[in-house]
């Protein structure tokens, strides 16, 4: 499964986020062929990670619902 959600300033060309589960709670977040981080299902929690590989990423936020946790990575 993969969404692609619009980001970026107002009056500007809107960032492309693509977001695809790549195993069951773990998504991985897409700016073209870039990673810029995973956004992990902990529970009742999204748990946002920034960085290109998974086991090198920094959680930068936590979320109850998974757009907000993809918006932390904007």
């Amino acid at each position: 499964m993969a969404t692609t959600i619009r980001a970026g300033a107002v009056g500007a060309e809107p960032l492309q986020l693509r977001v695809a589960e790549v195993v069951p709670g773990t998504f991985r977040v897409d700016i073209d062929t870039h990673t810029i981080g995973y956004v992990v299902r902990a529970g009742r929690v999204y748990v946002t990670l920034e960085g290109r590989v998974y086991n090198t990423s920094v959680e930068i936020a936590q979320s109850l619902d998974l757009d907000a946790a993809v918006d932390a990575l904007r």
